[in-house]
């Protein structure tokens, strides 16, 4: 049996301390704490990431200057307290400090 991408991501944050977790999709930007899905998850499905403490943007238009010095537009980001993602739909993951 394999593990779902949310115990993987968990695990991850838990070797490197942290709780914090920056997501991608092929349009969204998406940063935010994995639910702990060691202790509290009976019911969790396999294909869903849930996230607390979120925040979201769509990459287009988080970053769409064409300049070199281009500075994001962090006020793009949309806060929610509970978000949940397909794991299909994830491009890439990164853990943050």
């Amino acid at each position: 049996m394999s593990k779902s991408l949310g115990e993987a991501i968990n695990n991850i944050m838990e070797e490197n301390s942290t709780s914090r977790v920056l997501i991608l999709t092929d349009r969204l930007h998406i940063i935010g704490t994995i639910h702990d899905y060691s202790n509290d998850c009976v019911d969790c499905h396999d294909c869903l990431i849930s996230l607390k403490d979120v925040k979201i943007a769509r990459i287009e238009d988080l970053c769409n200057c064409k300049m070199e010095d281009c500075e994001c537009n962090l006020e793009a980001f949309m806060e929610y307290k509970w978000f949940n993602i397909t794991a299909n739909s994830i491009v890439g993951f990164s853990i943050l400090g």
